[in-house]
């Protein structure tokens, strides 16, 4: 029987090793490290994710800055991604750059209309659209809406409820509500465990605040 010699094992470790290292470079991969307390890892992923675009990757590389997360402190830095990840449309990001973000008259709010919050607003109102989920806080909806890459793909809108204000989470529009059901199929199965259904977008843009 052949025995493998050190410098074969050596080398069957570097690949090991260098294949862990190049590749991971996944939103999952980089979630896996946050739940273990990697946290260095864990930004050095998010931090090349950031800089291939990567919107959620902002977001997170913006956190781990700000809280000296797996890296020194830097506040600089930290105000860089989160304002690299507005710009992207993430809602949560601009309300922790800016706290007077849902303060009417600001410039910046005003060009903000874009993000997911709006996103109902731009669409055919003959259309529809699936609704996902809805809550009271506003956070789980943007947490729902982050984990699930719905960036523009879908939003979410405000509306009363029996004097309470929710929030609901839609994806996608549809001509017809026949394609609308006969695509929910094809939605990942977190969203299909919240038993989503057709709503009329004209009906959802009247009723959002």
């Amino acid at each position: 029987m052949e025995m493998n010699s050190p410098e074969k094992t050596l080398s069957f470790f570097i690949l090991v090793f260098l294949s862990n290292t190049v590749f991971a470079n996944t939103v999952e991969q980089a979630l896996e490290a946050e739940q273990n307390n990697q946290d260095q890892v864990a930004t050095e992923i998010w931090s090349k994710l950031a800089a291939q675009g990567n919107t959620v990757a902002k977001y997170n590389l913006a956190k781990h800055y700000a809280n000296g997360k797996g890296v020194a402190k830097n506040v600089e830095q930290a105000r860089k991604w989160f304002k690299q990840a507005t710009q992207s449309g993430l809602t949560q990001a601009y309300t922790s750059l800016n706290n007077n973000a849902l303060m009417p008259g600001k410039g910046i709010h005003l060009a903000f209309k874009s993000g997911p919050l709006y996103w109902l607003k731009d669409q055919n109102p003959a259309f529809y659209t699936l609704q996902l989920a809805s809550s009271r806080r506003e956070k789980s909806i943007i947490k729902l809406y982050d984990e699930n890459f719905l960036n523009g793909k879908g939003g979410y809108y405000r509306y009363e409820q029996d004097g309470i204000v929710r929030y609901a989470l839609v994806y996608g529009t549809y001509q017809t509500v026949a394609e609308a059901k006969s695509l929910i199929k094809d939605l990942p199965m977190g969203l299909r465990n919240k038993t989503p259904w057709v709503r009329k977008i004209k009906r959802l843009q009247e009723i959002s605040q």
